[in-house]
């Protein structure tokens, strides 16, 4: 694949008329399909495969990781609690990305996952595997929210579903190929699992990918670097020009932009005022349900379904039968997410979640069992596109990096919280009680969005 060059910033920029940012936005969505939107949704395919293969992971190996440290179910919440807090840290850690950058801390981010994930299977003991999964989580949740932010301001509102969509895809066929990898080499050997977070290493691959991407257009003109700005713009403009044979259309900003001059202040405290605490609020609500809910499906049902009597080798075959559900799910995300009203789309599917995880649970039939799991991965496949386009996009270029990872990491503090609670209340009251938790956590999802997830009212620049 040709790299993007390297663009020399401007010495001294031209001053541009007021409306410049705004048309910077304009710009790169009427950018017919080419090798730059390529290489974006390639690297969104590659995040999504060690974002969600590295939380299946521990699902895949829980098992044999409580008997081979001689652990309980709660020295197994730890572990899993340190993912998730490292996903937390992350994603704070990814707010800096509006001061230094979205590409810089994406190839940052990438880099640490995947060392770290090397160094987990590396672990000699209980205490040093915990700490290398939660700085492998920093990596994770660094270059999980940056992406995101990246896909909202390179890639036109009608597209985004689609491309957050084809990641969680390529995302799930990579979890599915690693849980059948798990069925072949944990059940029967004692370091089977080793080679499981080992995989992680392939990540430092993809380092290079990710820095061919050019910086944030609307980044850098938030920034008042316009110059800069301008030279990818064109640059983007004129390959465009040259694949066609003929000029691209002129820029036609829609009249609200034209009357709209004033960018939103860069000012962290404003994301608690007004129409920005209630999607702060809301997306806190969100990730609190989305996490819960996501966590019993990814990394704690094998555990459930062993505890049901399943052997593990059966459980992990349940599980990656399960996950083509999310394979599906994304699938439809990719072809009909962003014809969906966001909101509405996200209301309806997780309360089909919430049903449906409820099923699982409590039903004692194995075929539906696996019916309802993969139904549950179903609506996950097509929610993951939905809610992380939803939430990016009701917050401003200035401020998106921030908004989107406060929101993120503070409701994947339940996460953190959460193994310690599933795992107790397993050992407590037994699996049951788990179906109803998700029932619960999906079911809150569709509530918060009914109440608060109004018509999305922003700067029209960050369309």
């Amino acid at each position: 694949m040709t790299s993007i060059p390297e663009v020399t910033p401007s010495v001294s920029p031209p001053p541009s008329p007021s409306p410049y940012r705004e048309l910077i936005g304009v710009r790169l969505d009427r950018l017919p399909h080419g090798r730059f939107r390529t290489l974006v949704m390639i690297c969104s395919c590659v995040a999504f495969i060690f974002e969600i293969g590295d939380q299946g992971a521990m699902g895949i190996t829980a098992s044999t990781i409580r008997e081979h440290f001689g652990t309980n179910l709660t020295g197994v919440a730890f572990a899993v609690s340190a993912m998730y807090l490292g996903l937390l840290v992350g994603s704070l850690v990814a707010g800096q990305s509006d001061r230094f950058g979205r590409r810089a801390l994406l190839s940052w981010g990438m880099g640490g996952m995947a060392v770290f994930s090397g160094l987990s299977a590396a672990s000699t003991s209980l205490v040093m595997f915990v700490g290398m999964r939660l700085l492998a989580g920093i990596g994770l949740g660094v270059t999980y929210i940056t992406l995101i932010v990246y896909i909202s301001e390179v890639i036109p509102a009608r597209r985004r579903a689609m491309v957050i969509g084809m990641g969680v895809g390529c995302g799930t066929l990579g979890n599915i190929g690693l849980t059948h990898l798990g069925e072949a080499v944990v059940p029967g050997s004692e370091n089977g699992w080793r080679l499981i977070f080992l995989m992680g290493l392939i990540g430092l691959a993809a380092v290079p990918l990710f820095h061919r991407l050019p910086e944030s257009p609307r980044w850098l003109s938030a920034q008042g670097r316009d110059g800069e700005a301008e030279a990818i713009v064109r640059k983007l403009e004129n390959e465009a020009e040259s694949r066609r044979g003929a000029p691209l259309p002129p820029p036609v900003p829609p009249l609200e932009v034209t009357k709209n001059s004033i960018a939103p202040a860069d000012d962290t405290g404003s994301l608690f005022r007004g129409k920005l605490l209630v999607a702060i609020v809301m997306s806190v609500i969100i990730w609190i349900g989305f996490s819960v809910g996501q966590q019993l499906m990814n990394t704690w049902s094998p555990i459930i379904l062993n505890l049901r009597g399943f052997t593990v080798q059966e459980s992990l075959s349940m599980q990656s039968t399960v996950l083509i559900g999310a394979l599906l799910g994304s699938v439809l995300a990719m072809l009909i997410g962003d014809r969906l009203p966001r909101r509405v789309g996200i209301m309806v599917f997780a309360s089909v979640a919430a049903v449906s995880i409820a099923v699982f649970g409590l039903a004692g039939n194995h075929t539906v069992i696996v019916l309802a799991g993969a139904t549950v991965q179903f609506t996950v496949g097509i929610n993951t596109a939905l809610v992380n386009t939803f939430v990016a996009e009701r917050f401003p270029t200035p401020l998106r990096a921030r908004g989107t990872g406060f929101g993120y990491s503070v409701g994947r503090m339940t996460n953190v919280l959460a193994p310690f609670t599933i795992a107790a209340v397993l050992e407590a009251l037994g699996y049951k009680a788990a179906a109803w938790g998700g029932f619960l956590a999906w079911g809150l999802i569709a509530v918060v969005v009914l109440i608060l997830g109004g018509r999305r009212r922003q700067a029209p620049q960050d369309t």
